[in-house]
This record gives structure tokens, C-alpha cells and sequence, in this order.
């Protein structure tokens, strides 16, 4: 039963209650006495005074007991009616009862049975194929800042809680069964029993590891203390744990026996949802502190987990693969999967339609849509399409903290002359939506499209914006710059449909500025993150990051309050910490939004301080129809990563015909 029947059918029953009082009020209203005088002749009839007397006194003696035998009648009379109108309340009070709890059992049974059947449904078995990243630069998770290393370990390791439903921040229990939040500075963690660490593969082999234990609360402490802290074993400090200033949020932490309670710095709200952060996944202190100088040298035997999944191979460029954990806490309810592997990447987009057609893979995208329709028009009868937006928002990087671009009328240009809509119909075929300081796909935080058309950089017809972008780069002397490199990375630049972007950005810049000073280059992230984390970058086009939780909170504090570790532009103002702080602590959503809402206008106004968001897109997605996604309708996906729900939901139904001539593939053994 949901919270909200539950709380409707108990309102329901405290009305029933008052309405039995009200009834027993209005039927307990007594009946007035009667004051009978009687009155006798006042002729003579030779009676005597005192006999008259006496008459009187028989008389009004005789009519007093009759009136106090009326009196007693009617109060009986009265009583009964009380105990039957009093009866006839309960008993529709009851019978009003009852048919709710009818109702209500009835609706939970049904919710019961079709989650039955949905379960049911679902059946066991099978490898799924999928396409794999060519480049991880960490086997760490709480060191990576890139996607493609969570598709790998979010199969493997678990986080402490995790999303039913990653885009509106629904939570179920992970690690931690069940948590409470006793006061608004207090977090209970309950560990499931049954949790160990992986016993085989190997991340198990590794003389670092200690394989088969049961997990416990320090293990949780280590994660943690090792983030908040930024410390290694070794006791060297190191800068890219992503996650720091979300764990400095922890000021102390005490242990029970299978119990983690954590005390915040102040009121957080949104800290409980970033526990299910898909970054947030819990290493094995043993093994990964055991490895941390090896932290770029990614391999299956550095990796071990308490997950559904065990890795058994992990070559970048070449392969991956892994199998059921055999002692998953969740069983012989999930994995459905046996396990996955993972092809690499086709660097040839043809090549990569061709193994589709051909099932060496379940599913596909491509960054041109097009590809994607036809190949479904080809094979409508064995295939289906879901469009998700993509939480790696694409955006524009001045480094705004150093010459010349600590000059905001530049930054401020660059910000005004940026034309998103024209970007995402030349690289999306207009598959995206344009997205403020805070991304489209945050709606509950975002500014509505209605309403950011309206802003300057984001209007739709681009002169005002140009004009006013021309302004302000003579005015701060950019014609003197000389010649801009603007770089876009090179595994963007890789994909066959977006391999023009670097000539295209030039020379999006180029006309707004009636100039020939941008270049367009290609740079590895590899090179790339490291230097926004040194803040010495160059300015830079591509995917950023990607939005990690619904609520908008945490990012816009990451990235524009003073010394935050997302903050690669050194901004710090008085008013963007206040306001932003104030937010996170607030309970009451309207407000909370009102403040996001005064800041993302407030660093607009300033070209997003060297942080130009431009948009997120949208992406067609096919598979097989023995292919099983979890997703949020029949034609939507998760814009939010998903693969902790998808490694515990994801099934393959190979009785479907689509899968007659498919192939098994071959993982590698434990």
C-alpha cells in the first residue's frame, strides 16, 4: 500500500470517529418535565373545604405520578432510540471501515499482483552484449569523473542506497537497508545482514584483497573518511575524489554493530538522495587502498565488489565481461542476468550498425538519429526505440579565473554569442533542449523553457544577443587576443557525425565576433580533466560531467561557491555561498527553488562565470525486443544514469522470436 492511500484511509477513519461523536451529541438532547397545575371548581356542591382540599391534593398527587411516569416513559423511550441511533453509527462506522480497508486491501493486492506479474514475466538467464568505451582513466570510482568507468563498476560494487527511479529521486535500500533521519542533522544507516565481498574472480585473486568477508560498518567508514579527508593511504592528499565536498558534509561519525550514524556539518537536504549517486559505490578498503599508486592502470583484478555482478575481464579497447555474483545478497530473486560482456568500442559507425543488424550487439545509438530511425524502419517487427536526455551536459569553459578571460566582459561575450539552438539541429538534428545554469532534465529546479528563451544567450532570435556580445569583446579588447585555441575533446570529435564540431565552434565565434582569431583543436580527456582540476585549462567545448542526482542543490553549490571542488573558476561571492547554503538547508521546496532560481538568474547575468551551459540532447536508443531495459515508460529512458537499477532489472526473454538467430556469447569464467 502506498503512503498516501495509507494516510487517506487513516484520515478517513479519524472523520468516521468525530461523525459516531456528532451523532451521539445530537441524540442525547433529554426531555422537559411536565408542570401539570390542577385546577378544580370553584362552586360549592356541598362538599367541604377540606374535603375539596383532599380531592385537589389526590388529584395533583395522581397527576404528578402520571406525569413522572410519562416522564419516566419518554426518558426511556428517549434512551432507546440513544443506544439504537448510537448502535446504527458504529455499525456504518464499521461497515465505512471495512469497505475502505476493502478498498485498500483490495488496491494493494492488485499493486501486488501486478508486480507479481511483472516479475514473473521477467526471466532468468542469458548474457547481455554490449558496446564498451575505449578509454577509463581510473578503475576507481570514487577518483573517476567520467561516466563510462560507472557502466563498468556500477554492476559490480553497490552504493549504500540506490534510485528505484533515478529522475524524480525515489530511493530503495542498497547496503543499507533501511536509514532514518531522527533530526535534520542526523543520518541512521541499517546494514543488511548477508553482504559479503566477492569471494571469486580476479579482483578476489589479488594478494591485496580479502576476499568472501562480510562487510562491515568500518568498511562504510573508510569510503567515506577516505573522500571527506581527500586522503590516501599513504597519507598524500589528492585532488580528484569528485565526491569530497558532498562527504565533507560529515562532521562525525559513530558506529553500532551493524549501524552508521552519521552527524552532518548543518541541515542538509538533499544529502540523503546523494547516497544513491551513481559515483558514490563502495570499494573494499583492502584492495583498492592496497592499489591506489596503480589507480590509472585499469584491470579486473583491481576490482571487487559486493554487487550483482563479478568482473572476470577488464581490457580497455579490447573487452570486458563479468558473471552472477553466486552469493548476492538479493538472491535467487536478481541478477536475471548471468552476466554481461562488452565488445569494444566501433570506431566506424558502419561497423557498429553492421554487428547490430547481426546481434554481436543488443542494442545501439549513434550520435546522428537518422541512423537509428532507418535501422528501425528496416527491422520494426524485432525492435524498439526509447529517447532519454543525456545527463553529461554539453557546455562551454572559459577560465574565467585567470588572464584575460578573468575579464567577465568576455566571458560574458563568449556566453551571449553562443548559439545553442543552432548547435543542437547541426548536431542533434534538433533531438535537445537548451539548458540553464541548471539542466532542462532537473525540472523540478530548472528554469521552465518559456521562460529562459527570454534571457539574454538564450533567445531565439540571436541579433540582440550578438549585438550585445559584439559590445563586449571590443570593449574588453579581445580583437588583441591574437589567436584562440578553443578545444573539443577528442572522443567527442571521434564520432563520425560530430567530427566537424571543432570547425564548427570556430566558426560560430568567428562570425559573431566579424573576426578569424578561433581555432578549433582536439584534446584527450585525459588531458582535459586534469587541467580543470589544476585550473589551468584552455577554453573548451564538450560533454562536462555529468548531473549526478534530480536535485539541483548540490551541483550549483559544486560549481559557484567559494572553494568548492567543482568550482574551477575560483568564483566567490558573498551572495551566490548565502543564498545557495540557505537553499540546501531549506525543507520548504517552494523557497528552495525561489533561492536556486535568484542565483542561476544572478550568474547568467554574469556569463555564467566562465561555466556557459549550452544544452542537453536527446538520444534515440534501439534494442532487440528480446532485450529487456527497465526504463520509465515504453518510450522514455532514465536521463539520469540508471546502471545500479539496470544491473539488478535488466532481462533477456530469448523465447522471443527476435532472438531465433542470435548468438551466445562468451564471457570470461570465474
Amino acid at each position: 500500500m502506498s503512503e498516501r492511500s495509507y494516510w487517506q484511509r487513516m484520515n478517513r477513519k479519524r472523520m468516521s470517529r468525530r461523525g459516531i461523536l456528532r451523532a451521539s451529541a445530537r441524540a442525547g438532547v433529554g426531555a422537559a418535565g411536565l408542570a401539570l397545575v390542577g385546577c378544580g371548581d370553584d362552586d360549592d356542591d356541598g362538599q367541604s373545604v377540606a374535603q375539596v382540599q383532599q380531592q385537589q391534593q389526590a388529584q395533583q398527587q395522581a397527576a404528578q405520578q402520571q406525569a413522572a411516569q410519562q416522564q419516566q416513559t419518554q426518558q426511556q423511550q428517549q434512551q432507546a432510540m440513544q443506544q439504537q441511533q448510537d448502535q446504527q453509527a458504529q455499525q456504518q462506522a464499521m461497515q465505512q471501515q471495512a469497505q475502505e480497508q476493502s478498498a485498500d486491501d483490495r488496491a494493494a493486492q492488485q499493486q501486488a499482483a501486478q508486480q507479481q506479474a511483472m516479475v514473473s514475466a521477467k526471466k532468468y538467464g542469458g548474457y547481455l552484449i554490449e558496446q564498451s568505451a575505449n578509454v577509463y582513466e581510473t578503475y576507481d570510482a570514487q577518483r573517476t569523473v567520467a561516466s563510462p568507468v560507472l557502466q563498468v563498476l556500477a554492476r559490480v560494487q553497490s552504493k549504500i542506497l540506490r534510485f528505484s527511479n533515478p529522475d524524480t529521486g525515489e530511493l530503495v535500500g542498497d547496503l543499507a537497508e533501511a536509514w532514518e533521519t531522527p533530526d535534520s542533522t542526523t543520518i541512521v544507516l541499517h546494514l543488511r545482514d548477508g553482504v559479503n565481498w566477492h569471494n571469486e574472480g580476479p579482483g578476489a585473486n589479488h594478494p591485496a584483497a580479502a576476499p568472501g568477508r562480510a562487510l562491515t560498518t568500518e568498511d562504510i567508514v573508510w569510503n567515506i573518511d577516505r573522500q571527506r579527508n581527500k586522503l590516501l593511504e599513504s597519507g598524500e592528499e589528492a585532488g580528484n575524489f569528485g565526491r569530497s565536498a558532498y562527504w565533507g558534509g560529515v562532521n562525525t561519525i559513530d558506529q553500532g554493530d551493524m549501524s552508521v550514524t552519521l552527524n552532518l556539518v548543518e541541515p542538509d537536504a538533499t544529502f540523503v538522495q546523494g547516497f544513491a549517486n551513481e559515483f558514490n559505490l563502495i570499494n573494499q578498503p583492502e584492495l583498492v587502498g592496497g592499489t591506489e599508486d596503480q589507480y590509472t592502470e585499469v584491470s579486473a583484478d583491481k576490482v571487487i565488489g559486493t554487487g550483482p555482478n563479478i568482473l572476470t575481464r577488464w581490457d580497455p579497447g579490447e573487452g570486458i565481461s563479468a558473471v552472477r555474483n553466486p552469493e548476492f545478497y538479493d538472491l535467487p530473486n536478481r541478477p536475471y542476468l548471468d552476466g554481461w560482456v562488452w565488445v569494444q568500442t566501433f570506431q566506424d559507425p558502419n561497423a557498429y550498425r553492421i554487428a547490430f543488424e547481426q546481434k554481436q550487439v543488443d542494442s545501439m545509438t549513434d550520435p546522428d538519429p537518422n541512423t537509428i530511425f532507418a535501422i528501425h524502419d528496416d527491422r520494426i517487427d524485432e525492435t524498439y526505440l526509447t529517447f532519454q536526455g543525456v545527463a553529461n551536459t554539453v557546455a562551454i569553459f572559459t577560465p574565467s579565473n585567470k588572464a584575460p578571460w578573468n575579464d567577465l566582459r568576455l566571458t560574458r561575450a563568449i556566453d551571449l554569442a553562443t548559439n545553442r539552438r543552432q548547435l543542437i539541429q547541426q548536431l542533434h538534428n534538433g533531438l535537445g533542449k537548451v539548458s540553464g545554469p541548471v539542466s532542462w532534465m532537473q525540472e523540478g529546479w530548472a528554469i521552465p523553457q518559456e521562460d529562459l528563451e527570454n534571457y539574454p544567450g538564450y533567445r531565439v532570435d540571436k541579433e540582440q544577443d550578438l549585438e550585445e556580445a559584439r559590445a563586449l569583446w571590443d570593449a574588453a579588447g579581445g580583437p588583441e587576443l591574437g589567436q584562440i585555441d578553443w578545444v573539443t575533446s577528442e572522443l567527442w570529435a571521434s564520432r563520425a557525425a560530430w567530427s566537424a564540431t571543432p570547425g564548427i565552434i570556430a566558426e560560430m565565434f568567428n562570425q559573431a565576433f566579424n573576426t578569424d582569431q578561433f581555432n578549433g583543436i582536439t584534446k584527450p580527456y585525459l588531458e582535459i580533466i586534469p587541467s580543470w582540476i589544476a585550473k589551468d585549462f584552455d577554453p573548451f567545448f564538450s560533454w562536462i560531467p555529468n548531473i549526478e542526482i534530480p536535485d539541483a542543490r548540490a551541483d550549483m553549490i559544486g560549481a559557484f561557491t567559494t572553494g568548492a571542488g567543482s568550482n574551477y573558476w575560483d568564483v566567490s561571492d558573498p551572495y551566490i555561498d548565502e543564498t545557495l547554503i540557505a537553499a540546501k538547508q531549506e525543507l520548504d521546496y517552494e523557497t528552495a527553488y525561489d533561492m536556486v532560481r535568484d542565483v542561476q538568474e544572478y550568474v547568467m547575468e554574469r556569463g555564467q562565470f566562465g561555466r556557459s551551459i549550452c544544452y542537453n540532447y536527446i538520444y534515440p536508443w534501439i534494442g532487440y525486443n528480446y532485450n529487456r531495459v527497465e526504463t520509465k515508460s515504453d518510450e522514455e529512458g532514465w536521463n539520469f544514469l540508471a546502471v545500479s537499477l539496470q544491473a539488478m532489472e535488466h532481462y533477456l526473454d530469448l523465447d522471443d522470436p527476435s532472438a531465433s538467430d542470435r548468438e551466445a556469447p562468451s564471457p570470461v569464467a570465474l
